[in-house]
């Protein structure tokens, strides 16, 4: 029922359509500069294993995707009739709409297989990326093949076209809205068992900690955290793992919210009343606006921020270098001036080079030279020590060398651990 004094004006209309391309055009534009800083970024050998990671790279797809998204957004607003333009550009809307909630619905399932199923993510990371893009191709080929795709006369837009109510609410729930709301729900549960997990165990391995005392406690510390490796890589990269789950966390509240919209547009059979024009524009925004949001999360990933500060540093020192060398072959002329075959004089100072001979440190000839150290452990054992003696010292070195090595593997494991997820 229509509210006394409404009525859906073409000035409404335009304010709608306007809302949605600013939007959308913003967001393109965000998209875009976001990509060409990863790429310039991503160019430098200094900067580029900050930005080695799983998710990352699926966010740059979803980030190109966005940015197509917020292009034919801004195109779709400008129709104001039906043509074969308005279909096809609702085709690549809705194409690279799946493709983005998609791939952010994979940022969050590689989670959960890294962390807890300890599936290699960068095995999988080919099946994310080609997968949104056979899925979103099978869930937007068939509408645009049957020509759902065009101008809806009840919100005077581009976008599911069919005037029968039923029709078009079929078409939306089983080419958009069911599998919105399942990688939503996908998105939200993977996302929450990795948290709980990751909580889980350090409250499972605190619990360790705090029990026994002395060689007791590290023992149980050190039990704990050899039940499983992951967990402890987990641990170390909680920081990184819990940003990573606001992607696809911020990509289920805008998709709850579009699809709440779409629905109660559908229901109404078009806006009648001031509660549903509201509920458009929201519906205008949320659609125009999602590119500028993924942007905001792209340029503020820890990953890029510490890759640019990498960028920024090692350009520094470039132009420090470059600067030192500039400067010394300026002064090479100066000191390469020879006076009879005179060895020059530094610049600035009235010494020749042999007269710094007498500044270098000479050993004190009172001081006797201390008994050389064996070379290497083959040394030591042929030598006969035995283990009261300087064999402990063998045993020790040996121990040491054991744990660096440890912790050098443990190292390794956990950058490949940091690269998966």
């Amino acid at each position: 029922m229509a509210d006394d004094g409404f009525v859906f004006t073409d000035n409404l209309v335009n304010i709608s359509n306007q809302l949605w391309a600013i939007t959308a055009m913003v967001g393109a534009a965000l998209c875009s500069i976001v990509l060409v800083l990863i790429g310039i970024v991503a160019m430098d050998p200094v900067s580029r294993p900050h930005l080695d990671r799983v998710s990352f790279r699926i966010l740059v797809w979803a980030l190109l995707a966005n940015t197509v998204f917020g292009i034919v957004n801004a195109v779709s607003a400008k129709f104001t009739g039906p043509t074969w333009a308005c279909g096809f550009t609702i085709f690549l809307l809705q194409f690279t709409l799946e493709m983005s909630s998609f791939l952010l619905f994979s940022i969050a399932l590689n989670l959960q297989l890294v962390v807890i199923h300890q599936i290699n993510g960068q095995k999988m990371e080919k099946f994310y990326i080609f997968g949104s893009i056979i899925i979103s191709l099978c869930l937007t080929v068939p509408p645009y093949a049957a020509k759902q795709y065009g101008w809806n006369p009840l919100a005077q837009d581009c976008w599911y076209s069919s005037e029968n109510r039923k029709e078009r609410l079929a078409w939306q729930i089983g080419t958009q809205l069911f599998w919105t709301l399942l990688t939503v729900a996908g998105e939200f549960s993977t996302a929450l068992a990795v948290i709980v997990y990751i909580v889980r165990h350090q409250l499972r391995n605190r619990k360790y900690l705090m029990t026994g005392t002395g060689s007791s406690m590290r023992l149980r510390s050190s039990s704990a955290v050899a039940v499983n490796n992951r967990v402890v890589d987990a641990t170390v990269y909680r920081s990184v793992i819990f940003r990573i789950v606001i992607y696809p966390v911020v990509s289920a509240v805008i998709n709850l919210t579009s699809v709440a919209c779409v629905i109660h547009i559908t229901q109404e059979d078009g806006v009648h009343n001031w509660t549903g024009y509201s509920v458009l524009l929201v519906s205008d925004f949320v659609y125009g606006g999602r590119a500028v949001l993924y942007a905001l999360l792209a340029v503020t990933d820890p990953g890029l921020v510490r890759a640019v500060r990498a960028f920024i540093q090692s350009k520094k020192q470039d132009l420090s270098v470059q600067v030192e060398l500039s400067t010394i072959h300026q002064n090479s002329g100066a000191s390469m001036d020879r006076v009879d075959g005179a060895p020059a004089k530094y610049p600035g100072t009235s010494h020749s080079p042999t007269d710094y001979e007498d500044l270098k440190i000479r050993p004190r000839p009172d001081i006797e030279e201390g008994p050389r150290k064996h070379d290497d452990l083959q040394d030591l054992e042929s030598a006969g020590v035995d283990a009261t003696g300087n064999g402990g010292h063998i045993w020790l070195q040996e121990d040491m060398l054991r744990r660096r090595e440890e912790m050098l593997a443990r190292d390794r494991d956990r950058q490949g651990f940091k690269k998966q997820i």
